[in-house]
């Protein structure tokens, strides 16, 4: 039977098959969209009827080469599509992302990264073992190894916290450090580096579901993928006419641009400057560090951003007077940041009695 799990809308279901020492898992994503089962196994009738109780299953991900033959039953009982070999950044669900992991001991292999519940589920590319810990699958040669190592990085790029696995036990806290852990002890400092062609490109920023057409650009997270936690870096690419983000301030978090290619404008509140392939950029925190990256040009610019990692981070918007509020910590109306008007002011008693 499934159970749930201590991450939103998330479902565990899990076997001890004969003559094995690790359980086998299967996962479901509840959604108001339908269902998302992932990698199934051999159900009883009961099991199936509850799994009909939750909601309609509308696809099943199969990641792991064994659960293939249970997917299909299943799939036709409730008219549901198999998802086997998705592109990359593919939307699975809404909410549920296909990762592809680039040289695993099995071609096509691929992590579902639902990125609300800072989770990932991994298949049968990592293994939930030792207790606590995690491993490769392959016994193949220390270079293959090494190699599958370098891609399983694609799951450090989505920083999770939870990281769900197919056989052996879950991770529900400390995920990105015991992956960095697994990775750097196979590949050591190979991890740490990255080329700038090898980059995980995509469409728009992580952090904005949605954003004005204005705002578009093609970013590649850098420092979860090589293992940075106390600095922050990417590399955008800018169309002519677009921006990279809105004109704000850090009160924190000092940020440093430099352009790799192209001819961006930084607007501040001292002016606007044309820069030029080669420049650096400093952003001091407060207000003389305002900024906002934009391209007047009518070719792409590319730029490297670079910023502290800080636990609590306030960012002032003066064109929208906006205040943002962001920690690593749940700490007001069950999320870790808020976006407020920053007028009118108020006291420090208002609405206290």
């Amino acid at each position: 039977m499934f159970a749930p799990l201590n991450v939103p809308d998330l479902y565990c279901c899990s076997q001890l098959p004969p003559g094995e020492s690790l359980l086998a898992n299967a996962y479901l994503l509840v959604t108001d969209s339908g269902n998302l089962l992932v990698d199934p196994l051999s159900f009883d009738e009961p099991t199936i009827e509850q799994v009909e109780r939750l909601g309609r299953v509308a696809a099943i991900a199969v990641l792991s080469a064994s659960r293939a033959e249970y997917a299909e039953p299943i799939a036709t009982r409730f008219g549901a599509t198999v998802v086997t070999q998705p592109d990359h950044g593919a939307t699975i669900m809404p909410g549920a992302r296909a990762v592809r992991l680039p040289d695993q001991e099995r071609p096509g292999a691929y992590a579902i990264s639902i990125r609300d519940a800072n989770a990932v589920v991994a298949g049968d590319a990592l293994i939930g073992a030792p207790g606590g810990a995690l491993s490769l699958p392959s016994r193949a040669r220390r270079a293959d190894a090494t190699r599958a190592a370098l891609g399983l990085r694609r799951i450090l790029r989505e920083d999770p916290q939870v990281l769900l696995l197919s056989f052996g036990q879950s991770l529900f806290a400390g995920a990105y450090e015991a992956l960095y852990s697994l990775l750097y002890a196979t590949a050591g400092a190979e991890v740490h580096r990255i080329n700038v062609d090898e980059l995980d490109y995509r469409p728009r920023r992580d952090e904005r579901a949605e954003q004005p057409p204005e705002f578009t650009c093609t970013d590649a997270e850098v420092g979860y993928a090589i293992g940075a936690r106390r600095l922050g870096y990417r590399v955008s690419k800018i169309a002519p006419g677009q921006r990279f983000c809105p004109l704000h301030a850090h009160a924190s978090s000092e940020e440093l641009f430099f352009v790799l290619e192209g001819t961006p404008s930084v607007r501040t509140l001292a002016g606007t400057i044309r820069c030029r392939a080669g420049d650096f950029i400093a952003f001091p925190v407060g207000e003389s560090g305002t900024h906002q990256v934009i391209n007047e040009s009518d070719a792409p610019a590319t730029v490297i951003l670079l910023g502290r990692e800080e636990d609590a981070e306030a960012c002032y918007y003066p064109d929208s007077d906006k205040l943002l509020v962001g920690t690593r910590h749940i700490f007001a109306k069950g999320g870790d940041g808020l976006i407020v008007r920053a007028s009118p002011e108020l006291d420090y008693f208002d609405g206290e009695s």
